[in-house]
């Protein structure tokens, strides 16, 4: 099953080419001597470094991801994992352990992946921290209604609520009750009840308004205690990307760095003009520069694109 590849991405490690430099296991003595029962340092030993792609090779394996090309994909899944450990480390909670964060947000980097468009212009890590957002978002929200309930329906709701989100990866829509069932080996009304428990949030392709936008189009976040942050998961992340899409190279660059659009924490003036060369009071005119061009084009982004 296709959304099983969070789980086994390196089942056949040995398709992945390795650069001469990395022909000799590096030493990380931080991790060494992992077993069964360090599943983090395995995972984290078995995604390795994980270099970076450049842009170009970026935009290749777009191109022929595009064209139905599954290693492309895998591969572009595959160098952008530390982006989920990177994301997914802010959101921990003592009753989810990290590893099965870090699994739900792979789901969402795959489904990022597969609806990536390079043409627009922008990094692959841009859009899917929205997306890898939305999958922790759930799942921390599914867990938080489920601690309440017995162990053993706990257990039930996890595993159905699961099933539906590998089948959804599968299928590019919402499973039906009958195709839960089946794949988890229970009654469709049995699957309908402990649904009921949970109240899931909604799919991420239910439709908003009368246009073609939908919930997946919403900047997930999780910090509902800062009011200046929900206002950015009412923001849509599409209308954000087009926006930038309409800016000035340099100017794209210190709004995404500025605000901390590809994952990474939001950096300051001083770091911003040490990355472009150029000094914090040029950085300071570039970014004012571009939000008064994006809050023209997208009045609805003024309260997101805030410091």
């Amino acid at each position: 099953m296709e959304g099983n590849a969070a789980e086994h991405l390196f089942d056949s490690a040995d398709e992945t080419p390795v650069a001469a430099d990395d022909a000799e296991p590096r030493e990380r003595p931080e991790l060494a001597g992992p077993t069964a029962d360090d599943p983090l340092k395995l995972y984290v030993r078995q995604i390795g470094d994980g270099r970076l792609l450049t842009t170009a090779e970026e935009r290749e394996l777009a191109r022929r991801k595009d064209e139905g090309d599954e290693v492309a994909k895998r591969r572009l899944i595959e160098r952008n994992l530390r982006l989920v450990m990177s994301i997914t480390r802010n959101y921990t909670r003592a009753e989810v352990p990290l590893l099965d964060l870090i699994q739900e947000g792979n789901l969402g980097l795959i489904r990022a992946v597969e609806k990536f468009d390079y043409k627009m212009g922008f990094k692959l890590s841009t859009y899917a921290t929205w997306w890898i957002k939305q999958s922790v978002s759930r799942a921390l929200a599914e867990q938080g209604r489920t601690i309440r309930l017995p162990v053993h329906v706990a257990d039930q709701v996890r595993k159905v609520t699961k099933a539906r989100r590998l089948l959804g990866q599968k299928l590019n829509r919402d499973p039906s009750l009958d195709e839960i069932a089946l794949e988890i080996g229970i009654t469709p009304e049995r699957v309908q009840e402990l649904l009921d428990l949970v109240q899931d949030p909604v799919s991420l392709e239910t439709p908003i308004g009368e246009g073609d936008s939908s919930v997946a189009d919403l900047i997930p976040d999780l910090s509902a205690d800062q009011p200046e942050l929900e206002t950015a998961d009412r923001a849509r992340s599409s209308e954000l990307l087009e926006a930038l899409a309409k800016l000035q190279p340099r100017q794209r660059r210190v709004v995404i760095e500025r605000f901390g659009l590809d994952g990474v924490r939001p950096r300051t003036l001083e770091e911003v003009g040490a990355n472009l060369g150029i000094t914090r009071e040029r950085v300071r005119q570039l970014e004012a520069r571009a939000l008064r061009e994006l809050r023209a084009i997208a009045p609805a982004l003024e309260l997101y694109l805030r410091t």
